[in-house]
């Protein structure tokens, strides 16, 4: 299941603070790279410093990966509840309906180890010993095998491209910051009067600059909509 992108880095100063920009792009790597609690905590800090609906979908699918299906079932509603007509309500109430069915699974299971705890034992034991418990690989990883013959070629380039569209937006905000603050240093020298020829550089370079945040910004949106349309519409 993929996460969604909330709108920061293209956002102004004036809306977003840079703490909230920093947790927002921890939270997706930590995402990628299978450390879920590291990406709920960075996405949890986002949300406390901008109310951004989106951000509670990708904290609730930190949760499901970690199998608090509680968490995840809450933080699936809190989204619905707040964005108006979100493009991936079917989706969102899905998945918010799994959680509701693991915790009634659950809440059976307590109930039967409380009437029997005997029988309860023994029975998960026999399973253990028949079965091993199934795992979901991380978001964005390839096994080191041969592919199953269900992975379709169009779903691993939809990974890549999404993997390739976050790097882009990692970009987007080292051209922005590095945009900025030779901006700062040639406004400082204006106001203060001490402009040299050598100083259009700082202008020119703070232009530059800009211009290939947006570039990477704009590469990087292109890359996540197709990698997404590629992994889960094919």
């Amino acid at each position: 299941m993929s996460l969604l992108i909330a709108i920061l880095l293209a956002a102004s100063p004036a809306d977003v603070t840079a703490q909230a920009r920093e947790h927002f792009k921890a939270g997706q790597l930590h995402y990628a790279l299978g450390e879920f609690e590291e990406a709920v905590k960075d996405f949890r800090e986002t949300y406390r410093l901008r109310q951004e609906p989106a951000i509670l979908f990708n904290i609730a699918q930190c949760y499901r990966q970690m199998r608090q299906w509680k968490d995840a079932y809450f933080n699936y509603r809190q989204y619905l509840n707040q964005k108006k007509d979100p493009s991936n309500r079917d989706e969102a109430e899905s998945l918010a309906e799994q959680m509701r069915l693991k915790m009634e699974e659950e809440e059976e299971q307590r109930t039967r180890v409380a009437r029997n705890p005997a029988a309860a034992q023994n029975q998960e034991s026999t399973l253990a010993a028949a079965t091993l418990p199934p795992q979901e690989p991380p978001l964005f990883a390839q096994p080191a095998s041969a592919a199953p013959a269900s992975v379709k070629p169009l779903h691993v380039a939809g990974y890549a491209a999404m993997g390739a569209g976050v790097l882009a937006g990692g970009l987007a905000f080292v051209f922005h910051n590095s945009a900025q603050s030779a901006a700062d240093q040639f406004n400082q020298k204006y106001q203060s009067g001490q402009l040299t020829a050598g100083d259009a550089q700082l202008r020119d370079d703070a232009q530059s600059k800009g211009k290939l945040a947006t570039a990477a910004l704009i590469g990087g949106a292109i890359l996540l909509a197709g990698g997404a349309v590629l992994s889960f519409a094919f």
